[in-house]
C-alpha cells in the first residue's frame, strides 16, 4: 500500500528517468531465445568512429567475449538508412552466424569463412543478436541484445 508521499516520489521517478519507451520490446526479445544452452558472451569494448574515406561514414565496433570465442563486429551506417556489419570470430572458423532480429524482421544465417570473417548487409535500424554455433569441443555462443 502507498500513501501520498510514495506516490509523490514514484511520479517524480516516472517524470525525471522513464523507462525507454521499447523496454517490453527489448525484455521479450532477450528471453525469447530458445537455445538457453548457448554461453553468454559480455560486452567488452564499443568504440566510435565517423569517418572514413567518406566523411559522413559513421561506424560503431563492438567486441564481446565468452570463455570459449570473442566475437567482433563492425556496424557500418550505410547511406539509405540500413547498416552492415562486418564480423570476425576469434578464433576463425567456418562457423554458422545467425543474426536474430525481433519480429516480424526474420533471422538472418551466414557461414563465417575458415578466418572467421562474416558479413550481413543491408539490416534495419533496432534489437539484434548474434548467435555463434560451437566448433567442435565448444557450444554456442550468444551476445547480449544490441541496438543497431
Amino acid at each position: 500500500m502507498t500513501d501520498s508521499v510514495d506516490a509523490e516520489i514514484l511520479e517524480g521517478i516516472a517524470r525525471l528517468d522513464p523507462a525507454p519507451p521499447d523496454l517490453d520490446e527489448r525484455v521479450l526479445f532477450a528471453i525469447e531465445l530458445d537455445q538457453v544452452d548457448a554461453e553468454v558472451a559480455r560486452l567488452t569494448e564499443t568504440a566510435y568512429a565517423g569517418s572514413g574515406a567518406r566523411a559522413a561514414e559513421r561506424t560503431r565496433t563492438i567486441t564481446f567475449e565468452a570463455d570459449s570465442r570473442t566475437v567482433m563486429i563492425t556496424v557500418v551506417e550505410r547511406s539509405d538508412n540500413l547498416v552492415r556489419i562486418d564480423g570476425w570470430l576469434a578464433p576463425g572458423a567456418a562457423l554458422r552466424v545467425e543474426l536474430r532480429l525481433p519480429e516480424p524482421t526474420a533471422s538472418r544465417t551466414v557461414v563465417a569463412d575458415p578466418a572467421g570473417r562474416f558479413v550481413f548487409d543491408e539490416v534495419p535500424h533496432g534489437l539484434a543478436q548474434l548467435l555463434v554455433d560451437g566448433g567442435t569441443g565448444t557450444g554456442r555462443v550468444v551476445t547480449p541484445s544490441l541496438v543497431l
